[in-house]
């Protein structure tokens, strides 16, 4: 019999993987690694460390150095969210024009999460100073973890455990995948967000002088919209035939290289 107390981990939350973006120091990597044994999460991502350190790293994993052993190391931020079907931002950051919306943690859990959950990728950014814009405009939905204002960020592991923990409350439905909604991975919007950046270019929407917001902007829509699986190939397939209709009509210019 389990002590009192003890969580038993629910296959549901093996959907769900911890990207950390930039990571800078290998003890937080380890921290993160250890919430996630302690809550019945597996699925670690590292998007370009800064020198990790395994050894470093099992200091404070404990018992998890099952997780670093498996973890998975990316080159490309955007490479590494491409299989992943949902992307959440964790950020203090507030506003601004070319930001994804951004909700408090318990209200994301109650509006936002797929029952039974889609593969979603938990993404934090560096120690320093958190997810940068280039990070927030892959992400469908921005997440804030509440704290005061005399002290509003949280560490690096700290802000994962809450995540994870959080998850980790939910009852999570046991509807078959082959019943629930089907929805497109993150490969399929950066198709999207290629076709719609050309159709844009080409019609000249997106032209010299236009607020570096916008482009940006649009991707957030585009997301926000949240297509099912068959609402993204209508949507790939109208502007693939939008595209190549202008292409003739008017192609895209070639910036050619300065010479020396």
């Amino acid at each position: 019999m389990l002590p009192p107390g003890t969580l038993t981990p629910n296959p549901q939350q093996q959907k769900f993987h911890i990207f950390l973006v930039e990571p800078g120091e290998s003890l937080n990597i380890g921290s993160v690694a250890r919430a996630m044994m302690n809550l019945g999460f597996e699925n670690l991502h590292l998007v370009r460390p800064v020198n990790y350190r395994k050894e470093k790293a099992a200091i404070t994993a404990c018992w998890a150095t099952g997780i670093l052993d498996r973890l998975q190391i990316h080159d490309s931020y955007q490479e590494a969210l491409a299989p992943m079907q949902d992307v959440v931002g964790f950020s203090t950051r507030e506003g601004g024009e070319n930001r994804s919306a951004q909700l408090v943690i318990g209200t994301w859990l109650e509006r936002e999460i797929a029952d039974p959950p889609v593969e979603t990728a938990l993404v934090f950014g560096p120690e320093a100073d958190g997810l940068r814009q280039e990070h927030v405009d892959l992400c469908r939905v921005l997440v804030r973890i509440p704290s005061t204002e005399t002290c509003p960020t949280l560490n690096l592991a700290q802000s994962a455990m809450i995540a994870m923990y959080e998850l980790s409350k939910r009852s999570w439905g046991t509807l078959r995948c082959e019943v629930s909604r089907k929805v497109p991975d993150w490969n399929q919007f950066f198709q999207l967000d290629r076709l719609i950046g050309e159709v844009l270019e080409r019609c000249e929407y997106f032209r010299e002088g236009t607020p570096a917001p916008i482009p940006g902007l649009v991707k957030h829509m585009v997301r926000r919209m949240n297509p099912d699986e068959r609402e993204m190939r209508v949507l790939l397939g109208m502007f693939s035939r939008i595209n190549k209709s202008l292409q003739d009509v008017s192609p895209l210019k070639v910036v050619e290289p300065e010479k020396a």
